[in-house]
């Protein structure tokens, strides 16, 4: 016998019980550590663990078979495997590393049975007929003497033990042909029934079977029936699976009488006070009534036709305004809905609530509230006073800061309510013009309309020159024809004059209060450039960007220009004598980002450069497109027209800005000094013209390295 291991065991369980072995004991005949019926004698089949895996070991007989199948030298163990030793069935039920459990179904006894008494020996006799003698072998002490049996008798007596054994092989090869089914039930105590069947058995988590096909059907009060058709076969391991579902349960709802809706797990599902069929299991309920917090909780339902009570208090999410004016009738909004006329009682949703009362003649109230939910407040006896006055106040021009009573209202044009019955000083003021202040009586209900011409307060400017009839424009505002003589406000006022076919002019004046002023204009052909002394020296863009005026004669290109030769395949052109503008320093990333705010100058990508820093990471496209920008930010015809995808300068060139070409370029360079620009590069080698007759692309892979400074005509 082998001895159980504190480590590893296998655990048997018999029809006389369950006991433990070692990790390798043996089962099969007489001599085995565990007999079977019909097995012989020794063992049939050896359990060992093998690198942690229960394996069987056939001992060489054939006749034993696991799932159906002879087993030939070691197989693994797995649960529910079935083995078949001789009169008996051995199922795995448990398998682990370090245990295995299995159970022996006996399927023919294994034992001689007991006598039951004395124990006869009966003689031959020849002749049916005669009698037989029964003899004993001893007499029990206090026994009865033996006696003869008739002959009849004696030949009922064999024929009665020969059906017994007869029977009794039938009852054990039936036996042998019973199948067990692993069960799988839940819950665990339904009923099972096999219809149609005349043997079927339920014992120790299995049900015992003859092969064939069936229909197993699971009861249980509460649940749903469920039942499952299986077919048991003799060779093979099967089991059957019934899992019964709950019925739903009933929540009783008590809610006080208020009528609701009750969602479960955001589905309606009823109505409440009242009975709601919910299914077994964890769910969220949702009670909803017009006026009330919804009541949101979770809910377990037992299910299986139970009963539950549910009992809540919903909480009101409405109160009560109880409003009285004087006089009464005035009419009530709350929220900008119409509550009917004072005094009223109006319901309303909890929170902030903005209450308007008004009458005819007379002035409105209106407030916020703050309205708790389930409470009733109180609101007046309000009273009513006399209507405001309306303002309605226009200057001209407009813009001008208003103020009344000493507080500041805003800026022209503007309306405001005037406090009736009083008088109220109104004061204007612009920057340029007078301040004008005037009393103003606030009768109410009346509506107040003025409209007030300030004074300027500057100086007379004349505009005239050459040509007469030129268009004058004075801030953008068209003042008609030259010669001209007004008196403008003291502040900067951007002046142009106009006249077709012509090259506009264009300054920017403040006057001075007390002093007269002349500006003179020469409007010249557009195809003829001025005179030196007919343009101003310097000019501002829109953007602030400073250029100031170069004018030159033609002069030959330095000896330095070989690379732009070689990169354009053509000499540079010579400078021309028509005056241009040269920006006095780089374009900023402040500049430049009016144009594209996304823009971002550092070489890394992450460093956006500062706002007074040259722009940087410019390419010669991205160039002419500001410069093509800017020209329309001041009213100026662009210098670039676009052409599959790049700008090519218009010919004629016109007067917008664009980028410098190689002589301009040069000359402002040498005379950096002179002019008041900050330093440019002097070498044109360190620039590439690429035949688009403005230098702003560095060698550097077509990224201006840093920055680039605009150029525009005079004319």
């Amino acid at each position: 016998m082998t001895h159980a291991s504190s480590y590893a065991q296998v655990r048997v369980r018999e029809p006389a019980g369950e006991r433990i072995l070692g990790d390798r004991p043996t089962l099969g005949g007489l001599g085995a550590d565990v007999v079977v019926p019909g097995a012989g004698t020794g063992a049939a089949i050896q359990f060992e663990r093998q690198d942690g895996t229960w394996v069987a070991l056939s001992a060489g007989d054939s006749r034993v078979q696991i799932d159906g199948v002879p087993l030939r030298g070691a197989r693994d163990l797995r649960r529910q495997d079935v083995l078949r030793v001789g009169d008996a069935q051995i199922i795995v039920s448990e398998v682990s590393r370090t245990l295995l459990r299995i159970e022996v179904c006996h399927l023919a006894g294994n034992a001689t049975l007991p006598p039951s008494g004395i124990v006869s020996s009966l003689a031959d006799v020849e002749g049916g007929d005669e009698e037989v003698e029964i003899r004993t072998a001893a007499p029990a002490p206090g026994g009865t003497t033996p006696r003869r049996l008739a002959p009849a008798e004696a030949r009922r007596r064999r024929l009665y033990a020969a059906v017994a054994l007869i029977s009794s092989l039938a009852v054990l090869g039936l036996i042998s042909r019973i199948v067990p089914v692993a069960l799988d039930v839940e819950p665990d105590d339904a009923r099972l029934r096999v219809p149609g069947t005349l043997l079927a058995f339920h014992l120790g988590g299995r049900l015992f079977l003859f092969p064939g096909a069936y229909l197993v059907r699971a009861e249980h009060q509460g649940y749903e029936p469920a039942q499952v058709a299986i077919t048991v076969r003799h060779a093979g391991q099967t089991a059957l699976r019934l899992h019964l579902i709950k019925l739903p349960g009933t929540l009783q709802i008590d809610t006080g009488g208020i009528a609701s809706t009750v969602s479960i797990d955001g589905l309606e599902s009823g109505r409440a006070p009242g009975d709601v069929l919910v299914p077994a299991g964890e769910h969220t309920i949702a009670i909803r009534a017009p006026r009330y917090v919804d009541y949101i909780a979770p809910v377990r339902i037992e299910g299986a036709l139970t009963r539950q009570n549910l009992k809540i208090t919903l909480q009101p999410s409405w109160g009560t305004l109880q409003i009285s004016t004087i006089p009464s009738g005035a009419q009530i909004s709350v929220d900008g809905n119409e509550a009917g006329k004072a005094p009223a009682v109006v319901d309303a949703p909890s929170g902030v609530r903005r209450v308007r009362i008004s009458a005819p003649g007379l002035k409105t109230w209106e407030s916020s509230l703050v309205l708790k939910a389930g409470e009733a407040l109180n609101v007046g006896p309000i009273t009513l006073g006399q209507a405001d006055a309306h303002l309605v106040l226009h200057s001209d021009p407009s813009g001008a800061d208003v103020m009344i009573g000493g507080t500041y209202r805003g800026r022209t044009p503007l309306e405001s309510d005037l406090p009736a019955g009083i008088e109220h000083e109104v004061t204007l003021s612009l920057r340029g013009y007078a301040t004008w202040t005037k009393p103003v009586f606030a009768e109410s209900g009346r509506r107040i309309a003025m409209t007030v011409p300030l004074a300027v307060v500057g100086g007379r400017v004349a505009v005239e020159g050459e040509p007469d009839g030129a268009q004058l424009l004075i801030d953008g505002i068209d003042r008609g024809r030259t010669p001209q003589s007004l008196v403008l406000s003291a502040v900067e006022h951007h002046i142009e004059v106009h006249k077709e076919g012509r090259t506009p002019f264009a300054l920017n004046l403040t006057p001075a209060p007390g002093l007269d002023r002349t500006i003179r204009y020469k409007l010249g052909y557009v195809e003829h450039a001025l005179a030196p002394d007919e343009v101003a020296r310097t000019l501002y863009s829109q953007t602030g960007y400073l250029l100031r005026l170069v004018v030159a004669a033609n002069f030959a290109v330095s000896g330095e220009q070989t690379v732009a030769r070689r990169v354009s395949g053509a000499l540079p052109p010579l400078l021309s004598d028509r005056p241009f503008y040269v920006g006095v320093a780089e374009v900023t990333n402040e500049q430049f980002r009016r144009f594209r705010p996304d823009h971002v100058s550092g070489s890394d990508q992450r460093s956006p450069g500062s706002a007074d820093q040259p722009v940087t990471q410019v390419s010669w496209n991205e160039a002419a497109a500001f410069c093509n920008w800017l020209s329309e930010q001041d009213n100026l015809p662009p210098a670039y027209a676009r052409s599959e995808g790049r700008y090519v300068l218009r010919r004629p060139v016109s007067i917008g800005y664009r980028l410098p070409m190689q002589a301009e370029w040069e000359y402002a360079a040498r005379n950096a000094a002179t002019l008041g620009l900050h330093d440019l590069p002097g070498r044109l080698s360190e620039w590439v013209n690429d035949d688009r007759e403005g230098a702003a692309v560095a060698v550097d892979a077509g990224r201006a390295a840093r920055g680039f400074r605009i150029v525009r005509y005079a004319q």
